[in-house]
């Protein structure tokens, strides 16, 4: 049991430093890709850094597009394979696989990442063309987690286990989907930055072209001109304006009109000379369309006497721009619900980037951290100086002991109090100069956990001192005590040196010591190798029990093969002695079976757990009949009937009826079963 605990305890270490390592390749992305201009260019040491955390033998990311044709295919854009493990993305086999069976339905696999489903499965699951893909390539396990955009799935993230069929954790893929979501939220990014960069370029054309609608009103003559291309960006006939003072009005929607009156009285009002107001159609037939109006006032001798302005439709560029916000709270969602606190700072130190997590954990609103020097608001006092002299360090030399390594530090709460976290981090080059992102994971909990596991251990070492391995695991389930006194059938061994005094007699003290050790670790390992418990040490002599702390199917059983080992080990135990010229021992033993009471019979300054009742003097009255009917093992009836019950009349060969015999406590007499030790001899 001791074992088994110790490799449970091994499993959840294990998961927990793969989870962290994990989470380390995770920051990389989110400071690499997420935050730099081009999210291709930290692909590949993603996959690298993912590759070695999972421990997994290849890292794939495919992409799911279309042939000229229109036929849905998949292709390797990038990977990682462990050393001696072929790459897939210089293969031309992995680029345009078809995603469609022959009836042309998607495959299942395919079929679940257009739903946003992860994918896994081991060697034993897969069958056909996917289980010679798998032998191909050594795969034992394989899981996939789509990267999904707004308009559908992109890709998915593959990894391969060459090693074992691996079931991945639930912790475990929710950390792989992180990661997904922050590919796709940086492709998202890119492919918005794309479409706003080619409507500016179209935007530019346009211009040049005098694509504008143009208009000119005349305050003092009230007269205006409205150009044919304004008619045409409104949809409307030419010469259906009356002016230009109903322009917006009649064209926009009620909400926008009302606010273009109160922005031209407010221009009009403070002398400005340029204008520019953007507002939504009102008579769009499909999506909504907008437009923006900017121009000139003129003024003669502080009166407003003439405005000249431009329409310009810029559906296009506001949809894009609302792509552009709705990917960046992606990216923001994203930041705010990542487990750790990520926080960036510019080469000054100050705060640029301070996320949800960051505020949960350091106790710091983001509105009121940004700016902030981050030595001042999260650093401990004692550590500024030092955390000074690095940033300045590495600024002029480009050395440092921390960047791009995962450290455990000690950091700085709101309310001034110190706690443990674990640091990673990495410096981005940004187009408008550098930018260095910190991923802080808060291990308190972490380093109470691994205190209590140590505690734990140090309390089961200490405990295995005085008690059986099965006793330590029901005292550390009940927190070191048992506080209730319990009664319930158990098999009772006593064993005892016979002659003990005359031999002790002939002895010096040390070599009495050695002689009961070596005798009690005899004992104590056959009953530890039967699942018996070591009750207590009585001089020369010992108890032990079977059936504690709970009874079992075999407890007589294990108690007679107990006491047979017992004897083996003796008879060779005096061999060697009668080699070294010493005289042989000579042991008896009694074996009981019935109802006894186990409880702590301790105080609060000493716990001394023990078995007690008639089984118990019974038993011990026997072992003392051993001496008496020159037997070295008497076993009662009772104990006879129950492990030929329990395992059949083999359990019970070699003994011999000895009939029946009164002990001490007991009016009737009882019958007796005896064992001789010759009868044992390897």
């Amino acid at each position: 049991m001791r074992m088994e605990s110790q490799a449970i305890t091994d499993i959840a270490l294990a998961e927990l430093a793969r989870r962290t390592a994990m989470l380390d390749a995770i920051s990389y992305a989110a400071t690499q890709i997420v935050a730099g201009s081009d999210w291709r260019a930290g692909i590949q040491e993603l996959l690298d850094r993912l590759g070695r955390a999972t421990e997994v033998s290849r890292v794939t990311l495919f992409e799911i597009h279309q042939t000229p044709e229109g036929r849905p295919v998949e292709s390797c854009r990038y990977d990682w394979a462990e050393a001696g493990y072929a790459r897939l993305s210089d293969d031309p086999r992995y680029r345009d696989i078809p995603l469609t069976e022959s009836e042309g339905q998607l495959s299942d696999w395919a079929a679940a990442r257009q739903r946003g489903e992860t994918v896994q499965a081991t060697l034993r699951d897969v069958t056909g063309e996917t289980r010679a893909t798998f032998l191909e390539h050594g795969t034992q396990a394989f899981i996939s987690v789509p990267i999904m955009l707004r308009a559908g799935v992109w890709g998915f993230l593959g990894l391969d286990d060459c090693r074992q069929e691996r079931q991945w954790s639930d912790l475990e893929i929710d950390v792989l989907k992180t990661a997904a979501a922050l590919i796709g939220g940086a492709i998202e990014r890119a492919r918005a930055d794309e479409d706003l960069r080619r409507s500016r370029e179209r935007y530019a054309l346009a211009a040049r072209g005098a694509n504008d609608g143009l208009w000119d009103w005349d305050l003092v003559e009230n007269r205006t001109y409205l150009s044919p291309r304004l008619y045409e960006i409104l949809g409307l006939p030419e010469g259906s304006l009356d002016s230009a003072a109903g322009l917006v009005g009649a064209c926009c929607l009620p909400a926008d009109a009302m606010r273009w009156e109160q922005y031209l009285h407010r221009c009009l009002a403070e002398g400005q000379r340029k204008f520019e107001f953007e507002a939504r159609l009102a008579n769009a037939r499909q999506r909504q369309r907008w437009v923006v109006i900017r121009g000139l006032i003129m003024y003669d001798g502080g009166q407003a006497r003439r405005l000249v302005g431009s329409l310009r439709e810029i559906t296009d560029r506001k949809q894009i721009e609302t792509d552009l916000r709705a990917s960046e709270a992606r990216v923001r969602a994203i930041l705010d619900t990542a487990f750790d606190a990520i926080i960036t700072i510019d080469p000054d130190g100050r705060i640029v980037e301070f996320n949800a997590a960051a505020t949960r954990i350091f106790g710091h609103p983001r509105n009121e951290a940004i700016g902030r020097v981050l030595g001042e608001l999260v650093v401990p006092p004692i550590y500024r100086a030092a955390h000074a002299a690095g940033m300045k360090r590495y600024l002029e030399t480009g050395r440092s002991s921390i960047l791009n390594r995962l450290i455990e530090v000690e950091a700085m709460r709101a309310d001034g109090t110190n706690f443990p976290v674990e640091l990673s981090i990495a410096e981005v080059p940004v187009p408008e100069g550098r930018l260095f992102t910190a991923m802080m994971r808060d291990i308190s909990e972490r380093k109470r956990i691994e205190a209590q596991l140590g505690l734990a251990e140090r309390q089961r070492a200490q405990l295995a001192r005085h008690f059986s391995p099965n006793m330590v695991e029901e005292l550390m389930r009940s927190g070191g005590r048992i506080g209730v006194a319990r009664t319930q059938p158990m098999a009772v061994l006593f064993a005892d040196v016979y002659d003990y005094t005359e031999i002790s007699a002939t002895l010096s003290g040390e070599q009495v010591i050695a002689l009961l050790r070596a005798f009690h670790a005899i004992v104590e390992d056959a009953v530890f190798n039967h699942g018996g418990t070591l009750d207590k040490y009585i001089g020369d002599g010992l108890m032990a029990t079977f059936g504690t702390p709970e009874p079992g199917p075999q407890d007589a059983t294990s108690a007679i093969a107990a006491t047979r080992q017992t004897l083996r080990e003796l008879a060779r135990w005096n061999r060697q002695r009668l080699a070294e010229g010493h005289r042989p021992i000579r042991i008896g033993v009694g074996l009981h079976f019935g109802p006894a009471t186990l409880g702590d019979v301790g105080t609060e300054q000493r716990f001394e757990l023990t078995v007690v009742g008639d089984t118990v003097n019974v038993a011990s009255r026997i072992e003392q009949l051993s001496r008496t009917l020159e037997t070295a093992v008497i076993a009662s009836d009772e104990l006879m009937q129950r492990a030929v019950a329990e395992s059949g009349a083999e359990a019970v060969r070699d003994f011999h009826d000895l009939g029946a015999h009164r002990i001490r406590g007991r009016d009737a007499p009882i019958r007796l079963w005896g064992l001789s030790a010759e009868s044992q001899v390897p």
